[in-house]
């Protein structure tokens, strides 16, 4: 595999095979010599394009950069400029949106982000008292975890658009191996969290929230409970699975975070875990043993009474907290109080590093945030988001997350050679290369 320094601003694709019993392969194109919107080969809807000569009338891909550029002026970071080119993808549900991820160099790493919170940035980081980092990492993905019904079918219980399970549910698969959407999630944010870091004023005490779900999975499964379409036995296998999942990634997160925190010279830097909605673990282990599973509002009443002041908050403002929406608000809770809303919010600087898919998440916490009377002088909130490491396309050439449509550890190069992708991370972000 070719080093780091040999690969400067390639763009890394997979594309998904037709036949899902051949192997994914992967592809990679050096950085266009201009600025004219490359397609990228076999893609629908990505483009890439070098930032220099950017055309005027390409509004997104200059105000991308631009927003890189001024990130750099709010930290006066020296070690920190524009990459060497930007990836625009379109939405495949909606072809008017682009989201466009420009180029960024920091201190020995690259990344292409998108960035929100930046366009009317003022002051410097030097202005805050603390800041508050907020990341987190979903569990599995859809090829990691498999829920199978009576007939043999793949039932979709993770997606919130799939329709509902009809077939009663026999039993749920999972590889032993993470994921590579888990295990590039984790070691691409953990650089990006160092990477952030590292540009802070060192006086300034930090903060790193880790929100990783494990209870949040444990709703995915209760409505086909509720129907009868779960044996109570199935059910608690599930929530083993999800807890010793939760484990394994949760405890990674947090060595990368901290590895990357050390090499940022940050070792003094807390990292603290979020509660999610751990006070209802109890009630729904205790909920699918005796079938009685607890209406949205005791739910919510347990989180409200677990004295976190955000979940009271959101609930006068007519927050969705249906059964389904409970796991949303959990992390709409840490980005708010990350900003400073359960206090006096003075002096916190609060960045988000997360995947691009979260960044709904972050417009509707700004959304509340106001709401909720935020004073128009507090300091900015802050959304960073590293595009994946590689980059996946399914068999039609439309791009989709590494959650989606993880291609499992291994692909094959062009020239049919195999391709370990965990360690293709490693040598990109880890920091020193990571212990699988």
């Amino acid at each position: 595999m070719r080093a780091h320094e040999d690969s400067a601003g390639e763009l890394l694709v997979i594309k998904q095979p037709e036949h899902p019993e051949d192997p994914a392969v992967l592809h990679r194109y050096d950085p266009p010599a201009d600025s004219r919107p490359r397609p990228v080969p076999g893609s629908q809807g990505m483009w890439q394009t070098a930032p220099a000569g950017m055309p005027e009338q390409d509004k997104a891909v200059r105000r991308a950069f631009q927003r890189v550029r001024t990130l750099g002026a709010y930290f006066g970071a020296d070690e920190f400029g524009t990459g060497t080119d930007a990836l625009i993808v379109q939405s495949r549900r909606d072809r008017a949106h682009k989201a466009v991820f420009a180029g960024a160099e920091f201190r020995g790493s690259r990344h292409r982000l998108h960035i929100k919170g930046a366009r009317k940035l003022t002051g410097t980081a030097d202005d805050a008292d603390r800041a508050e980092l907020v990341s987190g990492v979903c569990l599995f993905s859809h090829r990691n975890l498999r829920f199978i019904d009576e007939h043999g079918d793949c039932a979709e219980l993770l997606r919130a658009d799939a329709a509902p399970s009809a077939a009663p549910l026999r039993s749920i698969v999972t590889e032993g191996e993470l994921s590579l959407y888990e295990y590039e999630t984790v070691v691409r944010q953990a650089r990006m969290i160092g990477d952030v870091a590292a540009m802070l004023p060192s006086s300034l005490a930090l903060t790193v929230t880790v929100d990783v779900p494990r209870v949040q999975y444990y709703l995915y499964l209760l409505d086909a409970f509720q129907r009868g379409l779960v044996a109570a036995e199935l059910a608690q296998h599930y929530f083993r699975l999800v807890d010793g999942r939760y484990t394994r990634v949760h405890d990674l997160f947090r060595r990368h975070i901290r590895r990357a925190l050390d090499a940022a010279g940050r070792p003094d830097a807390a990292v603290r875990t979020a509660p999610g909605l751990d006070p209802l673990a109890e009630c729904l282990w205790e909920a699918v043993t005796t079938g009685d599973i607890p209406c949205d509002d005791d739910l919510l009443a347990q989180m409200i009474a677990g004295g976190d002041p955000m979940w009271k908050e959101l609930r006068e403002l007519d927050v969705p907290h249906g059964r389904q929406c409970l796991g949303y608000t959990s992390y709409l809770v840490e980005l708010l109080r990350a900003a400073g809303l359960s206090d006096d919010g003075k002096g916190t600087l609060s960045i988000n590093v997360d995947s691009f898919g979260e960044a709904l998440l972050f417009d509707q916490a700004r959304q509340l945030r106001e709401r909720l009377g935020a004073p128009d002088d507090d300091l900015p909130s802050l959304g960073i988001y590293a595009a994946e490491t590689v980059q996946t396309l399914r068999p039609d050439g439309h791009a989709a997350s590494l959650y989606l449509t993880d291609p499992g550890r291994y692909a094959v190069d062009e020239d049919g050679a195999s391709v370990d992708l965990f360690h293709l991370v490693d040598a990109l972000y880890a920091h020193p290369p990571g212990v699988i």
